[in-house]
């Protein structure tokens, strides 16, 4: 028979390194939260200097027709002076003089405006290649920090399903009847159905192809199965309709992209419990609105 002492010294030892994995995962969490944080300014800095270097440009294409329109007004006055030509040759010579000067002094002018025109795209450049090897970088650390988190949450999902299984044979030893339900100890599983929601959170947020994604997912889907074997199910409810009739905590909160009057569940931070069709724990979720 199995000894329930043994079963609470082991679920005593295992909830102790349950709590240490979810302070590693809080710890991970929050690096991520701050790594997000900085990819966004980052990528906000990189859209500026974007934004400056088309400014330039656009500024660069203003001086280009500037110079072209200096060049046809100098044009048509070359012409009116040739047909003067027979004239006077001291003012065919003066006036030579002046467009002499003013071609000099437009050819230098051009050649400055181009000379800062360029250095404006180098320095801008650089920060572009800046900005990016940054951005880069962060990705990279925020690849492995999602690899750490992955790993640690495999093994509480391991320990997790150890403990659901020392529960299962712990139940075998008392009265099944419907008079002794209620005396059931859900805390197991209550700790156990949070986790996988937290954990299936996080997996949405990352990409497919993060080292042990997919591993753990199986593993989630396993417990799940495991879960519900044992009597326990978790009510999906993300990105499904809200109703008022609903026995749920629920916080609200404003979406203009939503339909007139549309209501839909967008976040869970507890999860519906049911035991053998009951429920043993009501929901704690976030409803976006456009009332």
């Amino acid at each position: 028979m199995f000894s329930l002492s043994a079963f609470a010294a082991n679920n005593a030892e295992t909830d102790k390194r349950i709590a240490e994995l979810q302070g590693k995962v809080q710890t991970l969490t929050n690096e991520l939260a701050i790594v997000r944080s900085n990819v966004s300014t980052l990528t906000k800095k990189v859209a500026d200097v974007q934004i400056l270097q088309d400014s330039t440009k656009a500024q660069l294409q203003t001086t280009n027709n500037e110079v072209t329109a200096v060049k046809n007004d100098l044009s048509s006055k070359t012409i009116a002076l040739g047909d003067s030509i027979g004239t006077t040759n001291g003012k065919l010579i003066q006036t030579s003089q002046d467009l002499d000067s003013r071609s000099l002094y437009g050819l230098i002018g051009l050649l400055c405006a181009l000379l800062i025109a360029g250095l404006v795209y180098l320095l801008l450049r650089n920060k572009i290649k800046s900005g990016q090897t940054a951005i880069d970088s962060i990705r990279e650390v925020q690849e492995k920090l999602n690899e750490e988190s992955i790993k640690l949450d495999n093994q509480l999902v391991e320990l997790m399903n150890k403990q659901l299984d020392a529960q299962k044979e712990s139940i075998k030893t008392t009265s099944t009847s419907s008079e002794n339900t209620n005396a059931i100890d859900h805390s197991l599983a209550l700790k156990v159905a949070d986790e996988i929601v937290r954990i299936e959170l996080n997996l949405s947020r990352m990409d497919a192809s993060v080292k042990g994604h997919k591993q753990l997912s199986k593993a989630v889907e396993r417990i799940k199965n495991n879960f519900l074997a044992q009597g326990y199910e978790i009510v999906d409810m993300l990105g499904k309709p809200y109703n008022e009739g609903m026995k749920v905590v629920a916080s609200f909160v404003s979406d203009e992209t939503l339909k007139d009057g549309e209501q839909v569940i967008t976040g869970i931070t507890k999860p519906q419990i049911n035991y053998n069709g009951q429920m043993i724990q009501a929901a704690q979720i976030t409803v976006s609105q456009n009332i």
